[in-house]
C-alpha cells in the first residue's frame, strides 16, 4: 500500500513539474516572439478564462490606439444594456387628409437609429423596404401625395463624423456619416464594368439608381493586370457629385462604395424616387426634417412601423464584418437610451457606466467614437480582458463570442491562421489602422483550456509584422496553452 501511494505521489510530482515546465517554456517562447521587433509598443494580456490566472502579459495597463477593438466595449455595452432581442423601429406617418386616392399632406419617416435598412438583410435588394411601403400606400388607396417626403432624424444629434476622423477617409464607406435615419449603410454602390476592349471608357451605374448622386466618370478599360491601377473616388465635403477615376480590365466588373452627404436627405430622396417608380406620384420634395419646423406631432397619423432585425443579428454584423456605421449607431443609441441624447459624449458616458456596473475597471481608457476609426481612442489589454470577462459571465456570452470572426473561417479572420494550430480555435475581433494592429478575444486551446487574450500593438512606422506576431502567438497558445 505504501509503495502504491509513493508511486502515485511521484507521478503527480512529475506531472506537475512537467506542466510548470511547459507553461514556463510557453512564456519564454511568447517573450522571445514579442521581442523580435523592438520598435513595436505592446499592451498584452492572456489569462485563463475560468481561473483568471495570468498566462502571459506585457505592460497590460498601457493604453494604446485600439483600432477596431474599440467595437468590443461598444457591442458588449449595448448587449448588456438592451439585450439581444432589442429592435429599432422606423415609423411612417402622414399629415393632412386622404381624399379619394390623394394624400393632401406630407409623408413623414422618423428614424430611431436603425443602421440596417437596405439590402444587407434583403438579399442585396437595397430598396426592398421602400417598395413594401409603396405597396402599403396603394393598398390604402393612396396613389398621389401632394406634400413632401420628410425624414426626421432627431433621435441622434447632427454631428456626422467621429472625433478627428481623417478628412481623406470621409468619402469611404467605412467613414459614412451617422444619422438616426440611415439607408444602405449611408452609402451609394457604384457598379463598374470594363468595356470589351482596352482604351474604351468603362460603364458606370449606381445602386440604387438615384438623382441624389451625380457621377463624373473617368474610368478607362485596360488590357493587362499590370496596367490596372484601380479606381479612386473623389467627393468634396457636403457635395453630391462623385468623381470616379482610374482603370479596370476589359470585361471585368467590380462594385465600390462611397459615403453620401446627409444620409437623411438621401433616405427621403430614394424613397420618393421608389414611390414614383411603383406608381405613387409625389408632387413635393424630399426634405431633411432639420430644415423645417415640425409642429403638431400629436396630429400625425401613423401608417406603418418597420422593425429591424434583432440586436443580436446587428451585433454579429458589427463584430464579424467590422462594420463601422453599426458601431457608431450603437454608441449614439446608448446615449439616447441612458440619457436622452443620441450623441458621442453621452454615448461614451453610457458605455463607461454600463461596463463599470458590470465590474469592469476602465482606468486610463478614452473613448472617442464607437468604431475605432478615431486615433484619439485609447484602450489597454487589461481593460479589454475585463470587458471580455464581464460578457463571458453574462447571459450574452455565447452570442457575443460566436459573433466574433473565427480564425481561418469567417469575417475579418477568414484568411488568417488557416494552416496553424489556431485554425478554428480563435474567436477574436481584429483591428487595423495606420500605425495600429490589434486582436482580442478567446482561444480554445488543444489542452481543453480556454484563454481570453488581448494583443494591442502600435508602431510609428511599418506595422506589417504586428499581425504576424499576433497570429504566431495565437498558434503557440492554441497548441501549448
Amino acid at each position: 500500500m505504501i509503495k502504491r501511494i509513493y508511486f502515485i505521489t511521484v507521478c503527480l510530482i512529475l506531472f506537475t513539474n512537467n506542466v510548470i515546465s511547459s507553461a514556463a517554456s510557453l512564456k519564454e517562447e511568447l517573450t522571445t516572439l514579442f521581442k523580435t521587433q523592438p520598435s513595436y509598443v505592446w499592451s498584452v494580456s492572456v489569462e485563463n478564462a475560468n481561473s483568471a490566472d495570468k498566462l502571459f502579459e506585457i505592460t497590460p495597463h498601457r493604453t494604446l490606439i485600439p483600432a477596431s477593438n474599440e467595437k468590443i466595449p461598444i457591442c458588449a455595452a449595448i448587449l448588456l444594456k438592451l439585450g439581444p432581442e432589442y429592435i429599432y423601429q422606423t415609423s411612417l406617418f402622414h399629415t393632412g387628409s386622404i381624399e379619394g386616392s390623394t394624400l393632401y399632406g406630407n409623408l413623414i419617416i422618423t428614424g430611431s437609429g436603425d443602421p440596417s435598412i437596405g439590402g444587407r438583410f434583403n438579399n442585396g435588394d437595397v430598396t426592398y423596404q421602400f417598395r413594401l411601403w409603396a405597396e402599403l400606400l396603394k393598398r390604402k388607396g393612396i396613389k398621389s401625395i401632394q406634400g413632401d417626403i420628410i425624414g426626421v432624424d432627431d433621435v441622434f444629434d447632427d454631428i456626422p463624423h467621429g472625433l478627428n476622423w481623417n478628412p481623406i477617409d470621409l468619402v469611404e464607406w467605412y467613414a459614412a456619416e451617422i444619422s438616426a435615419l440611415s439607408f444602405n449603410d449611408g452609402c451609394i454602390d457604384i457598379l463598374i464594368k470594363g468595356s470589351d476592349a482596352s482604351g474604351k471608357p468603362a460603364e458606370l451605374s449606381l445602386n440604387p439608381p438615384t438623382k441624389y448622386i451625380q457621377l463624373i466618370p473617368s474610368v478607362k478599360t485596360v488590357k493587362t493586370r499590370k496596367s490596372d491601377k484601380g479606381v479612386e473616388i473623389v467627393r468634396n465635403p457636403k457635395e453630391t457629385a462623385l468623381q470616379v477615376k482610374g482603370t479596370i480590365r476589359a470585361k471585368r466588373s467590380s462594385t465600390i462604395y462611397a459615403s453620401v452627404p446627409n444620409p437623411t436627405l438621401f433616405f427621403a430622396t430614394v424613397l420618393k424616387e421608389t414611390l414614383q417608380k411603383e406608381g405613387v406620384t409625389v408632387k413635393g420634395d424630399p426634405v431633411d426634417g432639420d430644415d423645417i419646423l415640425l409642429k403638431e406631432r400629436n396630429q400625425w397619423k401613423k401608417i406603418d412601423v418597420y422593425k429591424s432585425p434583432p440586436l443580436k443579428q446587428l451585433v454579429e454584423v458589427c463584430l464579424r464584418n467590422s462594420q463601422n456605421l453599426y458601431a457608431e449607431h450603437f454608441i449614439k443609441t446608448l446615449g439616447y437610451a441612458e440619457y436622452g441624447q443620441g450623441s458621442w459624449p453621452m454615448g461614451v458616458a453610457a458605455v463607461k457606466d454600463i461596463l463599470t456596473e458590470h465590474g469592469c475597471k476602465l482606468d486610463g481608457v478614452y473613448f472617442a467614437d464607437g468604431s475605432g476609426l478615431s486615433r484619439e481612442n485609447r484602450l489597454s489589454a487589461n481593460a479589454i480582458i475585463a470587458i471580455l470577462q464581464s460578457v463571458r459571465k453574462s447571459p450574452q456570452s455565447k452570442l457575443f463570442f460566436n459573433s466574433l470572426p473565427q480564425a481561418g473561417v469567417s469575417g475579418t479572420l477568414k484568411q488568417r491562421m488557416r494552416d496553424t494550430a489556431a485554425y478554428k480555435r480563435v474567436f477574436a475581433k481584429t483591428g487595423t489602422l495606420n500605425g495600429s494592429r490589434s486582436l482580442s478575444g478567446l482561444i480554445n486551446a488543444k489542452s481543453g483550456k480556454t484563454y481570453l487574450f488581448s494583443f494591442l500593438g502600435n508602431a510609428t512606422s511599418q506595422t506589417g509584422h504586428i499581425s504576424e506576431i499576433i497570429d504566431e502567438a495565437c498558434a503557440l497558445i492554441a497548441s501549448k496553452g
